[in-house]
């Protein structure tokens, strides 16, 4: 558990909860300690006081990305009288029994994909919220090596995005320590093997040969990681009519994305701004005005998220005009943006979400598209 004070600003409550000490529950917290005396977080685990990876973050051995964007940014104790959440009650890590109980006056579910939200609002008599699930099955595994100062010619990492035929993917990023984080992804069956030969004859069948020149005589510093992601998913709860007062839902517990994209913590730090303003206009209905704010920052991600995954055949979901169309015009973009940086500046700009997906579709950049597609 951890207690951080507030600054002096527009004074909500004396006291903020946030279940779940990941990036989303960090930036929450941030985004409350401005309104509240003090701000709790609490987690499952024992926070290490130095950096490594925990069990209630199993994707934290594995290569992440912070988008642009996001570098320029237990149970529930209710009171039906009031129709509000008043704190949680969390048990000792222990195992050795008893509950606390926390007041607050506001509580944020920052647990994650698994939060149990749903529940606790069922068990209350809330309406359950819509949910939409694209299930995408992937798996990949993460490895650290040396890192040479003549790998990739100096340059600090490579991604290589799943595309057709096989959809296997990677990404060698630099890391402090003169180390590589490298992670080599495949859909459905098609499994990143755990030996190191198989490891390495992976990496060199992706469709460029960046990762494996690097790795095939680089020295392993980690074991072979494998991390399991099945399903895209969001919670819709600004559709709801009634929700508690006192209670918020956030993060990968609002929406989980695909992490190949690496979105969840950038759109994890556009959220803590959404909640920064909603507190600044009170605390009153916060969990609806939250929602309904944070749920147009998300619909570009998860658009971004769900129509790339909609490109494989094996993946459900509906497949409007729209998305079809969409999917047809960034291949032609991709093809066009080999030969044009313009082109690839404006779709790293989408991807990084600094611009909306809209701006690939204006008529100067179709153009570039349509010039393009005449040299292929």
């Amino acid at each position: 558990m951890w207690v951080a004070q507030g600054r002096e600003m527009a004074h909500l409550g004396r006291h903020a909860i946030v279940i779940g000490a990941s990036m989303g529950g960090l930036l929450a917290g941030r985004a409350l300690a401005d309104y509240y005396d003090e701000v709790t977080l609490i987690d499952r685990d024992a926070l290490p006081l130095t950096y490594e990876p925990r069990k209630g973050v199993p994707q934290g051995r594995h290569t992440h990305g912070l988008l642009a964007r996001g570098r320029a940014v237990l149970e529930l104790i209710y009171d039906p009288g009031r129709n509000r959440v008043t704190g949680v009650q969390v048990a000792p890590r222990d195992g050795s029994g008893g509950v606390e109980t926390i007041n607050a006056d506001l509580v944020v579910d920052a647990s994650g994909r698994g939060s149990r939200s749903p529940s606790w609002l069922e068990a209350l008599g809330y309406a359950k919220s819509r949910e939409e699930q694209i299930k995408v099955n992937i798996g990949y595994k993460t490895r650290l090596y040396r890192r040479r100062l003549e790998d990739l010619h100096g340059k600090m990492g490579a991604i290589i995005a799943a595309c057709q035929p096989d959809w296997r993917f990677g990404a060698i990023l630099a890391q402090e320590g003169e180390r590589w984080t490298v992670s080599l992804g495949g859909y459905f069956e098609d499994q990143v093997p755990a030996d190191e030969s198989g490891f390495t004859e992976f990496a060199r069948s992706l469709p460029k040969p960046e990762i494996f020149d690097v790795i095939k005589n680089a020295e392993p510093l980690s074991p072979i990681l494998t991390y399991q992601f099945s399903t895209n998913q969001r919670r819709y709860y600004e559709e709801l009519s009634r929700f508690p007062e006192g209670f918020v839902v956030y993060g990968d517990a609002l929406c989980s994305f695909n992490p190949v994209y690496g979105q969840g913590m950038t759109v994890a730090c556009t959220e803590a701004l959404t909640l920064r303003e909603c507190l600044a206009k009170g605390s009153e209905g916060i969990g609806r005005r939250f929602f309904r704010s944070a749920g147009r920052l998300i619909d570009i991600p998860w658009q971004i998220a769900v129509g790339s995954d909609l490109q494989h055949e094996r993946v459900e979901g509906k497949r409007s005009a729209q998305v079809r169309f969409v999917n047809w015009y960034i291949a032609k973009l991709f093809q066009s943006a080999n030969r044009d940086p313009i082109l690839a500046k404006k779709f790293l700009e989408v991807a990084n979400l600094m611009k909306a997906p809209s701006t690939l579709l204006n008529p100067a950049v179709a153009l570039r598209v349509w010039k393009g597609q005449l040299l292929t």
